[in-house]
């Protein structure tokens, strides 16, 4: 049965060309940026604060950036893609340590709703031909009994409230959770831009939730009858992992 993701899809969307490197040539990428080893570096850092605390330790802020630049030390290489003019390794590092800091300060000792899953990896059948993945960052209960679906994200780009509430990402996991917790009543999606220290929360209808997954199977069915894989050539296309295998870039000014 194929299988999408929400990364998978927006990748189509972004550039279709993008989307036949990874997914039908399956070339994996040849160059990491900095942005993605920060994201990745700082998700492992806030799953470790919450699973410690499930297990009864709350980590100092100290400890946590320890585990932090460990983390960031496994992971990084020299030859990771900067595309910002002006920044360096040492300042994608430093703006990691600030989110953290940031969130530790504001949601210690992180008993604001009692998490119940980490990292948690999901398969649901969109439809009877359709699968889509996904992890949760951080499922939690709040007080009321309500469920909450966390994401984190280390973009230094705040989204307007008209894109945020057009995200489909957490929406597709509230589809999944409904799936496996039929029962389950108010969920609530919350996004997470640590940059900004700031949080957005959504809760969709029924309705909202059916015309989502109608235009995702849509989106799906579009992708599985398409025939060529033009390039979308946007500001974005500098931080492409397959910007030196593209042939639009030859035509490019770069």
């Amino acid at each position: 049965m194929p299988c999408f993701s929400h990364s998978k899809l927006t990748s189509y969307q972004q550039c279709p060309q993008k989307y036949k490197f990874r997914y039908i040539d399956e070339i994996p990428p040849p160059i990491r940026s900095i942005e993605l080893h920060l994201g990745d570096t700082v998700h492992r850092a806030l799953d470790k604060l919450y699973a410690d605390a499930l297990g009864g330790q709350t980590l100092t802020r100290e400890e946590i950036l320890l585990f932090y630049q460990q983390k960031w030390d496994e992971g990084y290489t020299p030859q990771m893609r900067i595309v910002r003019s002006g920044l360096t390794a040492l300042t994608y590092l430093e703006y990691g340590r600030q989110m953290l800091l940031t969130y530790h300060n504001r949601f210690h000792p992180f008993t604001q709703s009692v998490t119940l899953e980490l990292e948690e990896k999901f398969l649901f059948p969109l439809s009877d031909q359709h699968e889509i993945r996904g992890i949760i960052d951080r499922l939690a209960k709040a007080s009321d009994g309500s469920l909450e679906i966390h994401d984190y994200k280390t973009s230094r780009r705040l989204p307007n409230p008209s894109q945020v509430s057009n995200d489909t990402q957490l929406v597709l996991y509230e589809l999944a959770l409904r799936h496996r917790l039929p029962e389950a009543g108010r969920i609530c999606l919350i996004w997470h831009y640590l940059a900004f220290d700031k949080e957005i929360q959504i809760s969709k209808t029924t309705q909202q939730l059916e015309t989502i997954k109608r235009n995702t199977l849509g989106l799906i069915q579009r992708i599985e009858a398409a025939t060529s894989f033009p390039t979308n050539v946007t500001p974005l296309c500098d931080w492409c992992e397959y910007k030196e295998l593209c042939p639009a870039m030859d035509k490019r000014k770069i």
